[in-house]
Formats: structure tokens, C-alpha cells, sequence
């Protein structure tokens, strides 16, 4: 990965948790899915995913990793290399009751893109009134 493409990177994890912070998610997550691609030399999508993480998780504060923040600098960085990805929120109930959330990045078509084993296990949230497509 050249200078310019490190950078990128470095600096979609400084500006993105911050947008999460002081403005609505939904309109970062907006603003996420109209970033257009970059021309030139594309980078590996796990590539990118390791950097991303392995940044957040070095970072302190409001910077520091959390899957929301994953999620989203990851679907803005696959949205410059040309990849339709977004943001997904789903909710699951714990053996115990507890209701866990949790946020990931989904291809186009809906599936989980670059994330571990368990996402299934959780319900996708939409906005009211918004009907989400599966399959064609």
C-alpha cells in the first residue's frame, strides 16, 4: 500500500468516529453510501480491513474501536476502491435476557462482507417505514 493510500486510511479513522460523534449516524451512514470510487490501483479489501482495525484499536478516546466505527470507516474506504458496501445495525436477545447491539458491513446484496462467524445470529434494524430487499 503506497503513501497516498496510508493516508486515506489513516485519515478516515480520525475523521469518521468523530462524525459518529457529534452528528447523526444516520446521516454520516448517508453520506457513507454516496462517496464516489477512486480511479487507479485498488487495495484488498481484507487489507483494508486490517489496517482499519488494527488502527482503531491503537486509538484513544473517541477514536478508540468499536463496531460501529469499524463498520463505517470500513464501508467508506470499500466505497473509494469501487466496492458497493454499507452499514448494517442488528439486534439479538442473550441466553440471559440482555439485548445486544451490533453494526457490520454488508455487500450490496445484503450479505455480511468481511466479518467473523455470528453476524446471522442478529436481526438487521431498518428505518420505520423502510422495506428492506433480499434477493432478486
Amino acid at each position: 500500500m503506497n503513501l497516498a493510500r496510508k493516508l486515506e486510511v489513516g485519515s478516515a479513522c480520525a475523521i469518521i468516529p468523530i462524525l459518529l460523534e457529534v452528528l447523526p449516524a444516520s446521516r454520516v451512514l448517508r453520506w457513507i453510501v454516496r462517496i464516489p470510487p477512486r480511479a487507479g490501483e485498488h487495495v484488498a479489501p481484507e487489507r483494508l480491513a486490517f489496517h482499519v482495525g488494527r488502527l482503531l484499536q491503537r486509538a484513544p478516546l473517541l477514536w478508540h474501536y468499536s463496531c460501529l466505527r469499524r463498520a463505517a470507516v470500513l464501508a467508506a474506504l470499500l466505497r473509494r476502491e469501487g466496492i458497493a458496501a454499507d452499514v448494517a445495525i442488528g439486534v439479538r436477545r442473550t441466553a440471559g435476557g440482555v439485548v445486544v447491539a451490533h453494526a457490520w458491513v454488508r455487500r450490496e446484496d445484503g450479505t455480511p462482507y468481511l466479518e467473523g462467524e455470528g453476524v446471522q445470529e442478529f436481526v438487521e434494524l431498518t428505518a420505520p417505514g423502510v422495506v428492506r430487499q433480499t434477493g432478486k
